[in-house]
């Protein structure tokens, strides 16, 4: 493992489901309120937040909560098949008119089911 994050949630279950199919993660450890998923580059620690902190979002689409001082980015093997699946799991990717490319990949934000905004990037070489 390289890295990882810890992403707190109002429905831990939902969140945790939309990063494994995404990022094609597996979980490695289950307990009340907290999910732990990783990959062999990076671990994903989803842990419940209080109720009176954040309540769930019953949105759908979840509104992009975009006031934050944070914006993790995540590889994805392919932006047009994440673009397909994040509705199927409470998210969506931005529109492709607002995806960019760069150095060696291209990118586009995207919102989990809670409306985190992330960014997905599909590279254009293989990472070594």
């Amino acid at each position: 493992m390289n890295g990882g994050a810890v992403i707190f949630a109002a429905d831990v279950d939902r969140v945790a489901r939309f990063y494994e199919v995404q990022l094609m993660m597996s979980p490695v450890h289950i307990e009340d309120g907290l999910r732990v998923i990783a990959s062999d580059r990076t671990e994903l620690v989803i842990h419940q937040i209080p109720p009176h902190v954040l309540e769930p979002v019953a949105e759908s689409p979840p509104p992009a909560r975009e006031d934050t001082a944070i914006k993790p980015f995540f590889i994805v093997p392919s932006l047009d098949k994440a673009r397909e699946m994040a509705p199927l799991l409470g998210g969506y990717l931005f529109p492709a008119n607002r995806e960019f490319t760069t150095r060696r990949f291209r990118a586009c934000n995207a919102c989990d089911p809670e409306g985190n905004v992330i960014q997905f990037r599909e590279l254009f070489v293989t990472p070594t």
